[in-house]
């Protein structure tokens, strides 16, 4: 991977700043992941408004069925209409389906900068050894320190998320929606 000389200069100044390899090393590390995470979530938030622009009403119609489906179904058990029960609930499992992995999709758009982190930490760093686990020869690395520091940024930015402009938009839209949805039946 080749970067523009300017771009690669910029992110390996954070890794040069501290005296102490291992501070420089976990410094750099910290802001790579906070720049991956941002650009992931505000590719997440692009995708959710224009997918809200492009297909409107259409963009929850799976989940709008999904309840729509499980709420019939649940009725029909009640009533004792198996026949019904299962045509529902089949067609619930479907909308579910398809639901899960559009959601999915719209999450693993949030992933996208990580593989470009890794690829320019690896052709900067690969074969550096940072840390040895005890009782074994396996080494952590660049891998090791960038996981890290992305898994505990999202956990915090997981708390705060609600409280930013865009996401807190994201927020009511998806409140509002699930409002005048309804919620699933219970059996």
């Amino acid at each position: 991977m080749v970067l523009p000389a300017w771009l690669d200069a910029l992110l390996i100044l954070p890794f040069r700043l501290p005296d102490d390899p291992h501070l420089g090393f976990w410094l750099g590390s910290f802001l790579l992941a906070l720049i991956c995470l941002v650009l992931g979530e505000l590719t997440s938030a692009l995708l959710f408004f224009l997918r809200r622009l492009f297909r409107g009403q259409e963009a929850n119609r799976h989940l709008d069925d999904l309840v729509r489906y499980h709420n019939l179904s649940v009725q029909a058990i009640h009533e004792g209409n198996k026949e019904a029960y299962l045509a529902s609930n089949a067609l619930a499992h479907e909308h579910f389906g398809r639901h899960f992995f559009a959601q999915a999709a719209n999450g693993l758009a949030g992933l996208w900068p990580l593989p470009f982190a890794l690829a320019w930490l690896a052709q900067r760093f690969e074969g550096l050894t940072l840390y040895v686990l005890p009782h074994s020869t396996i080494g952590l690395g660049y891998v090791f320190v960038l996981l890290t520091c992305y898994i505990g940024l999202r956990l915090l930015f997981g708390r705060i998320k609600g409280s930013l402009p865009i996401f807190s938009r994201i927020t009511a839209i998806q409140r509002a929606e699930r409002e005048q949805r309804g919620s699933l039946r219970p059996f």
